[in-house]
């Protein structure tokens, strides 16, 4: 296919206005496109154009040439990053270059993407999520979902790294559109759609055959294959440092057919590449893979999208990479990437018989409007890994590890002490918050020891307070003599007497007397004395006495030693003795492992405290000992040595 009328405009790229007073009339015009990565391109234009003074960097050029049926149609563009001058036979020249238009995608930042989807599932719209950030003008054209979700977090990449790592993770493809500013996002290779042309090595020369629009005729084929990264195993890792890394472990997805999976283990096998090669294993990072958040479902999808990109890389490398860079004499369309191309090649050692990715694709406009191609395929969907790739690869690896929070390991211990008996059991409280991804080792270490108090002793007593009173109380029965009350008088009274008046009955109070009585004498006092030796005789009786309300203030009298008193041995409990549970669980007494040194040890991680993928069952957790032995008494001391994996996320 031959293009005589071609040239290129210059546009602003932050208005979209035209710049200079015509179109540059260039020598030649060469562009790449390549397959999910940005391409290049570059023109020379001599110094003589008349509006060669409107080049500038960061320019707009987009290349136009007049169709076959006289539309005009876009070769291909980019953004001018360099312009060399030059003299090549006595002419001042210009040779200007630069990526093509997907270098603008890097302008912008995708900030703190998070596509961690509802839930922590991921997303399949992920690529149009990035998309949302692109500067104004461009758009996002094909699939609008991916085949598989994708988990991924970003912090700071622009939208080119952004969907590069999408590809990269999810082996699906996008390319630079050479209508615009438009993203195509093809899928997998499986999807790729037939470029609709032939490419064939010209033995003879019909008339018809250059005049066929589908017919590509190959000049030459150069053959790359590169073994130096064969590998047959990986053993991935995510996000974070050291043992605090996201593994295989908590995956819930299986791997394609010709895949092994060994979660526990943490590899992945390819299973034909193992079998022929023997087994050959390689540690891989992919440093930007781990939890968004800290929930189980986050833990698992960052697992489940380590897995999908581990599958991906031995896809790739665990075959000898192969690719063909083929030479086109004569093309009747014009190819682009993402698309399959049949290729028939018989030449030894060369020979190609087949349907092809097309992974990139090299097209030269010149002077005489010969327009020629190279192309690149390949059976597998990425070009064989240049040194110049690997290198930039670990530099991307650096700045992951920079940008992105990294998990970390965690690790302390907490010590108790608590007095028990029967009726008091010890408690151990601690707790396990929403910063732990998962915990690796719980060791509860105990040791029992004799009873101790700062009182040695205690002497005296004291009595509280009372209140109260009321009722009757009865003495007990009794009697006996009076006391003698030394000489005295009494006062007597004649009450009356006998009917001769001989003798008279005298009373006063409880004493009778004997007195001559007359009627004269009735009614009169009279003094009687008592000698120092008189008493009386009591009855024996009893009294009945009320007792009122009151109360009796009582002032206690204490005394303390000071000073450490221990329990002695045969009064302490014993590890026999002891019941002990976790979390109300079951009882783990048969779990205890001695230290030596009377130290005991019991391992918390199977027992409830984490669940399938090592992550804390409850936050607020309790060891409880106790026992059922009376009499017996004892002081734990306990220390509790907590190792896990700590994820540093920024809660809101």
């Amino acid at each position: 296919m031959e293009i005589r009328n071609f040239w290129v405009d210059l546009y602003n790229s932050a208005t979209g206005a035209r710049v200079g007073g015509g179109p540059l009339h260039v020598l030649n015009f060469s562009q790449t496109w390549k397959l999910s990565a940005c391409g290049e391109f570059s023109f020379d234009l001599s110094g003589a154009d008349a509006n060669s003074g409107a080049l500038a960097e960061k320019l707009e050029a987009h290349c136009c040439y007049i169709n076959a049926v006289g539309a005009v149609e876009e070769f291909g563009s980019g953004v001018i990053d360099k312009i060399t001058k030059f003299v090549e036979e006595g002419r001042l020249m210009y040779r200007v270059s630069g990526n093509d238009l997907g270098r603008q995608l890097s302008y912008r930042s995708v900030g703190t993407l998070s596509l961690a989807g509802p839930g922590g599932s991921g997303v399949l719209d992920g690529h149009i999520q990035v998309m949302g950030f692109a500067p104004p003008g461009w758009s996002i054209a094909g699939a609008l979902e991916t085949r598989t979700p994708v988990y991924l977090g970003y912090d700071g990449e622009n939208v080119l790294q952004a969907l590069a790592r999408i590809s990269a993770r999810l082996g699906e493809h996008w390319s630079v559109s050479p209508a615009g500013k438009i993203v195509a996002w093809l899928g997998p290779a499986s999807a790729f759609l037939p470029s609709g042309a032939r490419a064939i090595r010209q033995v003879f020369d019909p008339v018809g055959v250059e005049q066929a629009s589908e017919i590509c005729i190959i000049a030459s084929v150069e053959e790359e294959s590169v073994t130096a990264d064969l590998v047959t195993r990986i053993i991935p890792r995510g996000s974070g440092n050291g043992s605090a890394v996201v593994t295989l472990s908590a995956a819930t997805e299986t791997p394609p057919a010709g895949f092994t999976l060994n979660a526990a283990g943490n590899y992945l096998v390819a299973d034909d590449a193992e079998a022929q090669y023997g087994r050959i294993e390689r540690v891989i990072d992919f440093k930007e893979i781990g939890p968004l958040s800290n929930t189980t479902p986050d833990i698992q999808s960052a697992a489940n999208m380590l897995l999908q990109a581990s599958v991906q890389y031995l896809r790739r490398y665990s075959a000898p990479q192969k690719a063909w860079r083929i030479r086109l004499s004569h093309t009747g369309v014009i190819l682009r990437v993402g698309t399959t191309l049949q290729v028939i090649y018989d030449d030894v050692p060369n020979s190609l018989d087949g349907i092809f990715n097309i992974l990139e694709v090299r097209a030269r406009i010149d002077e005489s409007g010969i327009y020629t191609s190279d192309i690149v395929v390949s059976s597998a969907d990425q070009e064989p890994l240049s040194d110049a790739g690997l290198m930039a690869n670990q530099v991307a690896d650096g700045k992951v590890m920079a940008a992105h929070q990294q998990l970390g390991v965690s690790s302390y211990a907490l010590s108790w002490r608590d007095e028990m008996d029967r009726e008091h059991g010890s408690s151990f409280r601690f707790w396990l918050g929403d910063e732990y991804t998962s915990i690796q080792r719980a060791t509860f270490r105990f040791r029992i020891q004799p009873l101790r108090s700062t009182v040695k002793s205690v002497g005296g007593g004291s009595t509280s307070t009372s209140a109260g009173g009321g009722g009757v109380v009865t003495s007990a029965s009794g009697g006996g003599q009076t006391a003698r009350g030394g000489s005295h008088l009494h006062n007597t009274e004649v009450l009356g007497g006998t009917p001769d008046g001989s003798i008279g009955f005298v009373s006063n109070g409880s004493f009778v007397g004997l007195v001559t009585s007359n009627a004269g004498n009735i009614g009169k006092i009279f003094q009687v004395g008592v000698n120092a030796n008189h008493e009386h005789a009591i009855a024996a009786h009893s009294h009945s006495v009320s007792i009122p309300a009151h109360s009796h203030d009582v002032v206690a009298n204490v005394s303390m030693e000071y000073g450490i008193f221990e329990e002695s041995a045969g009064n302490t409990l014993a590890v026999a003795d002891l019941v002990i549970k976790l979390n109300g669980g079951g009882n783990l007494s048969d779990q205890v492992e001695s230290l030596g040194g009377g130290w005991y040890a019991i391992e918390l991680l199977e027992n409830g405290l984490v669940d399938a993928v090592y992550r804390p069952t409850q936050e607020n957790n309790e060891v409880i000992i106790t026992t059922a032995v009376a009499e017996k008494t004892a002081r734990i001391e306990a220390q509790l040595t907590l190792r896990g994996v700590v994820q540093a996320v920024n809660y809101t």
